[in-house]
């Protein structure tokens, strides 16, 4: 089975370890732009793909290679900064929005601060890579919000178009 992207890992994400009983080895790490956090007595290890499971169990060897017996370590992703979507056209702040597992088309267009006035609700265009070519397909977000049509899950990556609407 493969792992659905948004559990990996990748640069500009922030997790946040906590070590039972060592709080000057428990905080928030960024990963830099190569792949990498900086952690106490591990130096530069390389995160980037990796899931939170798979970090915890890197750090938890490293500090049991010479610094503590049985280290506990937990590893929780606090922000997903790798995982982008787009909204474009008629928002408030178009541009992109950090990403989180089940976003939905609502959440999108309330992370880019909502319509303008004369943003057309119900044509939004969610443009989405498939194997290499674009889908494209309508979003009613009006019926959406109000519960006459389903919401539309999206993935990182996906592009939401915000048309004008007509006068």
């Amino acid at each position: 089975m493969q792992l659905a992207p948004e559990e990996r890992l990748g640069i500009d994400d922030v997790f946040e370890v906590r070590v039972l009983s060592e709080p000057d080895l428990s905080g928030a790490y960024r990963v830099a732009a190569d792949g990498t956090v900086d952690y106490p007595f591990a130096g530069r290890i390389s995160v980037v793909g990796l899931r939170s499971g798979e970090v915890q169990e890197l750090i938890a060897g490293k500090l049991r290679d010479g610094y503590l017996r049985k280290p506990q370590v937990s590893v929780m992703v606090k922000e997903w900064n790798s995982r982008k979507v787009s909204v474009i056209g008629q928002v408030q702040k178009p541009g992109p929005v950090v990403y989180f597992p089940n976003m939905t088309v609502v959440d999108a267009i309330a992370g880019a601060g909502g319509f303008t006035p004369i943003a057309s609700k119900n044509s939004v265009t969610l443009r989405r890579e498939v194997k290499g070519t674009v889908e494209s397909r309508n979003c009613p977000v009006a019926d959406i919000s109000e519960g006459r049509e389903p919401n539309i899950v999206l993935r990182p990556g996906d592009i939401l178009v915000v048309e004008e609407r007509l006068f």
